[in-house]
């Protein structure tokens, strides 16, 4: 975790470098003539709008001091009070970016899991909090869906496999027909699916198959088949309150349209 973001400080301190280093020397060597071209360029890359205007601004500045200079060294003036002048203002801008560092690395790393608009403000935590959160729903039941799949490749009862199969699509269309409830439904079974599974095919890959362990196998090929007849029942009653919550909306509106003599 880095101090402002969720990366890790090697991160953060490679990007600061990276944008301070460039915009440093680039003043350095050029006088701040190709300081706005820099700022313009990182600015754009994480779409900060008003990095693009005080570019403009600073680009407009620096033009103006280098025609002085070059006037005041065609007079003869000796022109470092003037040339000091353009590198205070280059130490200021600099100052100014470091303010901006923490909103720049945040962007930065959003970039990575969000399309930027310019202009435009992002809360970075609360962002990365639902992108986490969207993650790990996903994740479980993606898992979910590889692991079973991974363990009918493993089972040799056709009428278990079947099962299997039948877990499996019933998962894809409870993920299809999502709601609120749906993550509290996948808790309820998920866990004593796999570990029925795992204990399945570590019993039946024994070489040891006595009257207790094939007992064993007869149960979890039972509750596989009660497993599968559970989450059939689920999904039916999910449906209906879907229908029940359609249905409930239906004769609401109708009874506000006929209390209003619409209808």
């Amino acid at each position: 975790m880095g101090w402002f973001t969720n990366r890790d400080k090697a991160w953060e301190i490679k990007q600061t470098l990276i944008l301070l280093g460039v915009v440093g020397i680039s003043s350095f060597l050029s006088l701040g003539v190709l300081t706005p071209i820099f700022i313009f360029a990182f600015g754009s890359q994480v779409k900060i709008s008003r990095w693009t205007q005080t570019a403009v601004f600073i680009g407009m500045l620096y033009l103006a001091l280098l025609f002085i200079v070059l006037f005041v060294y065609i007079l003869g003036v000796n022109p470092t009070s003037f040339l000091a002048l353009n590198y205070i203002s280059f130490y200021i801008y600099i100052v100014y970016l470091s303010i901006s560092v923490p909103e720049y690395l945040q962007r930065l790393d959003l970039k990575n899991f969000i399309n930027l608009e310019k202009g435009k403000e992002y809360s970075y935590y609360t962002i990365m909090d639902q992108l986490n959160n969207l993650e790990a729903n996903k994740s479980i039941k993606e898992s979910f869906l590889s692991n079973l799949k991974a363990f009918k490749r493993q089972i040799t009862n056709s009428k278990l496999s079947d099962d299997v199969d039948e877990i499996i699509r019933l998962i894809d269309v409870i993920i299809v027909n999502e709601t609120t409830s749906t993550d509290l439904l996948l808790e309820r079974h998920v866990s004593t699916i796999e570990n029925s599974l795992i204990q399945y095919i570590e019993l039946s890959n024994s070489y040891h198959k006595s009257e207790q362990v094939m007992s064993s196998i007869h149960k979890l090929e039972e509750l596989i088949k009660y497993a599968c007849i559970a989450l059939e029942n689920e999904l039916s009653m999910m449906i209906e309150n879907q229908v029940l919550d359609v249905g409930g909306e239906a004769s609401v509106y109708l009874s506000v349209l006929k209390g209003r003599g619409l209808l």
